[in-house]
């Protein structure tokens, strides 16, 4: 992953209900949607995030407007956030994994942040195999979200003893 990345986690209000994004925009291309996660607990979700980042220095700037509220993400953590939200992306209860959002990033569960970081290359990988389709509009393909989503929760509860999540 390249050091001249940019990520910016938004939170978008739309009739169809809200959206947490992390969206990620390099010098030779325009920004990019990575991650999309949509539901139940989103504006939540984004405010935790959003609290947990403030108090740890790794916000930079912010934008809000009545149907976006953006963030920019300092290059070095970015990739772990966008892990986490991988993660929580088809959890049945996302509000469940919220506390840990602050544990990963504090590093209190040993090698989540290269964890997390890896398992956003990992779906970057598997998506240049194969490419989400156009109506998509992300860069990401959701099927494989899915699927690594699915897997790093199995990880996660054996790695770092966590339950009933």
């Amino acid at each position: 992953m390249s050091e001249a990345r940019q990520y910016r986690l938004v939170l978008r209000r739309t009739a169809r209900g809200p959206s947490l994004q992390l969206r990620v925009s390099t010098p030779e291309a325009r920004e990019a949607t990575l991650v999309r996660v949509g539901g139940g607990g989103v504006g939540e979700l984004f405010e935790t995030m959003v609290d947990v980042l403030k108090r740890h220095g790794y916000v930079e700037a912010e934008t809000k407007r009545a149907v976006m509220t953006a963030y920019r993400v300092k290059p070095e953590i970015g990739p772990v956030v966008g892990g986490y939200i991988i993660l929580v992306r088809r959890a049945r209860d996302p509000s469940a994994w919220k506390p840990l959002f602050e544990d990963f990033i504090t590093e209190k569960h040993v090698g989540a942040k290269t964890v997390l970081s890896h398992l956003l290359s990992l779906s970057e990988d598997l998506s240049k195999i194969s490419p989400p389709p156009k109506r998509v509009r992300m860069k990401l393909n959701p099927k494989i979200l899915d699927g690594v989503s699915a897997g790093v929760k199995v990880l996660a509860r054996k790695l770092w003893g966590l339950r009933k999540l």
